[in-house]
């Protein structure tokens, strides 16, 4: 009898509320009747509060109105989470997997690679190599591959472990004498999954032992699904044998989010926190938090602590750059041509000199033309000083680099992902 009344009062609130007010606030909220007594729980203090201010009088006013004799007396009651074990490995499971994991441009391909991965082990790309500067979803992927494979394929080994803890790993089964056992085991796995393989580098034993498991599992036909934070070649102090086998089937790299991306996380973020934004608001972090995932998160969690803090029952777009004004102007870094020379000539490894030397070979030309042409993107230098500052005699050579990465970019994917890869680094 109770649930039916119930049940039109959400349908009153339904009618009443935006789909996304009534997701947050009334549609988890659970009526029950106790010892006489009407109990709504809620999940925290914080919504607890809000729901009295917001809702429980019209709560009341409607129950009356459908129970046609006076309400039984009604309190709101915070249910606290039950903390078994069991509960907790349910959640981490549920986190990552392929149906929470929002798509994009930077990332669609990354996606549509993973699932056919874990579709079909073995059969498509492998070994499967997703690359990309951190917080924007390898990680998430890999976990999705595990946590499909666990419910799909039943009876196939799947091992997850970091680049960390397989070299862990493999140095106490040297020291407990049991390398054969370590080697066994990881060349049993059906689908082997390996997180930040960068961090082999410099590690040769690792990388050796690695290196034949590798092979193994390649040879039986079992999938492989490698992450890191850039292109295998590019990965330093490993081998050039170990650099080639895992270029092997599939590297796609995951670029930084689109503002349409990060616009649809921050929505997806802000309602697993039960926060209530204006759009203006949503807007306004998505322009200025541009770097990954995990930044939108951590803002997110910062709003979340202040709302509770200070008790905020209307949050403004002043509040916002209040609490959010450090993560602000960290961000906020002048940007000189100098910085885009020393970033670009570390990430392809040559020396600033030979940026700004008259070498026309393709492992520096390209280099200079990109630093060039981002020079003219960030900064609001003329083309003369731009040509100044390379070593240039005229400025006609910058229009023209600046022409020839564009075109190039048109073209060739790598460069194309270098120069966009190193544009999002510098504006950071």
């Amino acid at each position: 009898m109770f649930f039916l009344i119930w049940k039109k009062c959400l349908n009153y609130f339904k009618k009443k509320l935006s789909i996304n007010e009534f997701s947050i606030w009334i549609k988890p909220l659970q009526p029950k009747i106790k010892n006489s007594k009407l109990i709504i729980y809620t999940s925290n203090k914080f919504i607890s509060n809000w729901i009295k201010k917001k809702y429980l009088k019209k709560i009341k006013k409607l129950l009356n109105y459908y129970y046609n004799f006076k309400l039984p007396f009604l309190k709101l009651i915070i249910k606290k989470k039950k903390n078994k074990k069991k509960n907790i490995q349910y959640i981490k499971k549920k986190v990552y997997n392929f149906k929470n994991f929002i798509i994009g441009k930077s990332n669609k391909l990354a996606y549509k690679a993973a699932l056919l991965s874990a579709k079909h082990p073995g059969k498509f790309y492998n070994p499967l190599f997703i690359y990309g500067k951190t917080g924007l979803g390898k990680t998430h992927l890999l976990h999705a591959i595990k946590n499909f494979i666990i419910k799909n394929k039943k009876n196939k080994k799947i091992i997850y472990i970091s680049s960390e803890n397989f070299v862990q790993n493999m140095v106490k089964s040297l020291k407990n004498n049991s390398i054969e056992k370590f080697k066994k085991y990881y060349r049993s796995a059906n689908t082997l999954l390996i997180d930040d393989i960068h961090f082999f580098s410099k590690k040769k034993r690792s990388q050796e032992e690695f290196f034949h498991t590798f092979n193994d599992l390649i040879e039986k036909k079992k999938q492989i699904v490698l992450t890191s934070n850039c292109y295998p070649i590019s990965i330093k102090g490993i081998k050039n044998k170990l650099k080639s086998r895992l270029d092997w089937g599939l590297s796609i790299q995951i670029q930084h989010p689109k503002k349409k991306i990060r616009i649809l996380i921050l929505k997806k973020k802000l309602l697993e926190k039960k926060i209530i934004l204006k759009n203006k608001i949503i807007l306004f972090l998505a322009k200025k938090l541009n770097s990954n995932v995990r930044e939108l998160e951590g803002a997110i969690n910062k709003i979340q602590a202040n709302i509770i803090f200070y008790k905020k029952k209307s949050i403004t777009l002043k509040f916002i750059k209040k609490i959010l004004k450090d993560l602000f102007k960290a961000k906020k870094k002048k940007i000189t041509i100098n910085k885009i020379q020393k970033i670009v000539s570390n990430y392809y490894n040559i020396k600033i000199s030979d940026l700004l030397s008259k070498k026309k070979s393709t492992s520096i030309n390209i280099p200079r033309q990109i630093a060039i042409k981002i020079s003219r993107k960030l900064t609001k230098k003329s083309l003369k000083e731009i040509s100044k500052a390379f070593n240039k005699k005229s400025h006609t050579t910058i229009i023209y680099a600046c022409k020839k990465i564009k075109k190039i970019c048109h073209n060739n994917l790598l460069i194309k992902d270098d120069y966009f890869y190193l544009l999002k680094k510098i504006s950071l």
